[in-house]
């Protein structure tokens, strides 16, 4: 005649499922085989509050346990179907004891029998678990550096490139993406390091070189354009180098030389988008290195005129 699970392990029903396990860690560290040799009342009173853990640390057992009790759960579920599943191991070394080297409960004594072999049967000595093998290594990871223009960093390009590692020269093709920053790393799988399970990843650290005509700041670039007064003056446009070709930019009348415009779009892609940020120009006044007699007289007649 089975026993009530909750009386088993001395809880009440409503217990939470951290009493459930306090409760069971008790019992099992009591009644542990390996604290009570050669007394099999022990080991099946072990076995029996660990079928009451099994059932009632299991969320969806103990809702049916709960619902049809005693009897009609066990005419549902065998005491082989409620430890199917169950790890004793895990359970015991969270506990600090040790396992049983089973992993799981097994049945034995054929079909149909009932008794659970969790320590070896009384009197026999419990197999050690198989000690897993150590599994082959990849080689370790290589690190090169790898420099670009700042027009690849905008467009992205491919670059045929050849290095060597271990003595061995290795060519192939890699994928700058655009938008890529100084400092990131590109990873070429199987190019690195040798090793008994296979090379290890060449990482190609990103070094974007600096453009005499562009600053970049994130995601945007900034220039400089040089205007003639007359232009600041009168308004009119300036010719703008971009990495998408030259661009006509309309500067309007009375600008002050050191105004930014904003060409939108013609910056720096962000990395793994399409979206660009934006160019930035600066314009500055040109001043001539000499004044003819006419520009003179121009510049006098501004003067006068209060500009």
């Amino acid at each position: 005649m089975r026993k009530d699970y909750y009386a088993v392990l001395g809880i009440e029903k409503g217990a939470s499922a951290d009493e459930v396990k306090k409760a069971y860690r008790k019992l099992a560290m009591q009644y542990h085989p390996d604290r009570n040799q050669g007394d099999p009342s022990a080991e099946e009173r072990f076995k029996e509050v660990s079928e009451a853990y099994a059932v009632l640390s299991d969320v969806e057992k103990r809702q049916q346990y709960d619902t049809f009790g005693d009897t009609r759960f066990h005419q549902q579920f065998s005491t082989e179907d409620i430890l199917r599943d169950f790890n004793i191991d895990d359970i015991l070394s969270s506990f600090g004891l040790r396992g049983s080297g089973w992993g799981n409960f097994r049945t034995r004594g054929g079909p149909g029998g009932s008794i659970f072999d969790m320590f070896g049967g009384a009197g026999r000595a419990r197999p050690e678990p198989p000690r897993p093998q150590p599994k082959p290594q990849r080689g370790r990871n290589a690190e090169l550096p790898l420099a670009i223009s700042l027009y690849e960093a905008v467009h992205g390009s491919e670059r045929a490139i050849d290095v060597t590692i271990d003595g061995q020269t290795r060519e192939f093709t890699v994928r700058i993406p655009a938008g890529i920053e100084s400092g990131k790393k590109l990873r070429i799988r199987g190019k690195g390091h040798d090793g008994p399970a296979g090379p290890g990843d060449l990482m190609l650290v990103v070094k974007v070189e600096a453009d005499p005509r562009f600053e970049r700041r994130g995601a945007d670039l900034h220039t400089v354009a040089k205007v003639a007064p007359s232009t600041l003056l009168l308004g009119g446009s300036v010719d703008v180098e971009t990495f998408d070709g030259t661009r006509a930019l309309r500067v309007e009348a009375a600008t002050p030389s050191g105004r930014q415009l904003r060409v939108r779009g013609a910056g720096v892609p962000k990395l793994g988008g399409s979206e660009r940020g934006d160019l930035y120009v600066r314009v500055e006044v040109a001043m001539p290195e000499r004044l003819d007699e006419a520009q003179l007289e121009a510049a006098r007649a501004l003067r006068e005129a209060g500009l």
